[in-house]
């Protein structure tokens, strides 16, 4: 018997109890991109209302700017503040997978202001 006789079916041993935790790591970087990836389009999103906002176009067409350029789900919200309009966008990013709703989840959201346009 050679003297690697006792070792055989080591490696697939450690491979099996590494597993999980390169599992574990390779959702956290996927949820991570998907967060800044929600963060990217809701601060597009609240910017293109905000400017549908400004041309002085209706609520229920600037929230629908904004839907269509938000994450699914996101929550839009516009309001007239010292005579600037403003508009923030906001939206609940669960991990990814079967566990996604089970976790807390981070809200991203971005505001964006605009003065109206005259005329």
């Amino acid at each position: 018997m050679s003297a690697l006789g006792g070792q055989r079916g080591m490696v697939t041993a450690e491979i099996a109890a590494a597993f999980p935790a390169l599992v574990i790591v390779l959702l956290m970087a996927v949820w991570a991109v998907t967060i800044a990836a929600g963060q990217l389009r809701c601060t597009d999103a609240a910017r293109e209302a905000a400017r549908a906002a400004a041309r002085g176009e209706e609520p229920a067409v600037v929230r629908q700017v904004a839907a269509e350029a938000a994450p699914n789900g996101a929550t839009v919200d516009v309001a007239e503040v010292d005579g600037t309009l403003e508009v923030q966008v906001s939206v609940r990013m669960a991990m990814p997978g079967p566990w996604g709703d089970t976790l807390p989840a981070p809200t991203v959201s971005a505001r964006s202001v605009a003065l109206a346009e005259a005329g």
